[in-house]
């Protein structure tokens, strides 16, 4: 059990740590592609989307896509994909009791490598919204989201992706790898040199 009461505020990835979303919008990225492509290739770009979560959609699809209007099309598919499937998900264990018992003693903000919109559609829809002072999204980074904001040290990071991981060390925040619903394979050895990064398997091993 990890003790968060010394923390001012409290940084939370979405996909993978608040909700069980990774695999889902994998499935519905994979479906999006095999719609312009071969059902190998979006087999391959899915692969390496994936192993980049926590960037924006938008420079992962047109970065792997030359063509703007195959690109475009990927992402519209993508978006309409989630809004049939995303907003039934499953929160991962333990998160909504950690969420409403830490906004109680902690400032919250929720950053996401996900669609603004939908990450806060997904939040009012779920009754989490209120426990943030800010829910961020793309098609801004996470880094560039976290300019503006007033942070207050010390502060804790929870994330499942190595988008994550260089994030809070920008920042100066202390790091919680949540590794039950990641997709980041090779974590394991990504950290073994890291003394700072403390593993968790769900939120239900923090105690805020």
């Amino acid at each position: 059990m990890i003790d968060c009461s010394q923390y001012k505020q409290m940084i939370f990835d979405v996909d993978g740590v608040i909700f069980d979303s990774n695999a889902l919008k994998a499935d519905n990225i994979r479906s999006a592609a095999a719609e312009f492509v071969s059902r190998q290739e979006a087999e391959k770009f899915t692969e390496w989307f994936t192993g980049l979560n926590g960037i924006p959609r938008e420079i992962k699809v047109h970065k792997w896509f030359a063509d703007k209007r195959t690109a475009e099309g990927i992402l519209e598919s993508y978006t309409r994909r989630n809004e049939e499937t995303l907003y039934e998900v499953a929160f991962t264990a333990g998160a909504r009791q950690l969420l409403e018992t830490a906004s109680e003693s902690h400032e919250l903000i929720a950053l996401s490598g996900g669609e603004v919109g939908e990450v806060r559609t997904l939040f009012e829809r779920r009754g989490i919204r209120s426990y943030f002072r800010e829910v961020l999204g793309g098609p801004k980074t996470k880094q560039e989201n976290l300019a503006p904001v007033r942070l207050h040290h010390p502060l804790l990071y929870v994330g499942d992706s190595r988008i994550d991981y260089e994030c809070a060390a920008e920042i100066g925040a202390d790091f919680v790898f949540m590794a039950a619903y990641t997709q980041f394979s090779g974590w394991q050895s990504y950290f073994a040199g890291e003394t700072g990064v403390r593993i968790i398997q769900t939120l239900e091993e923090l105690r805020p």
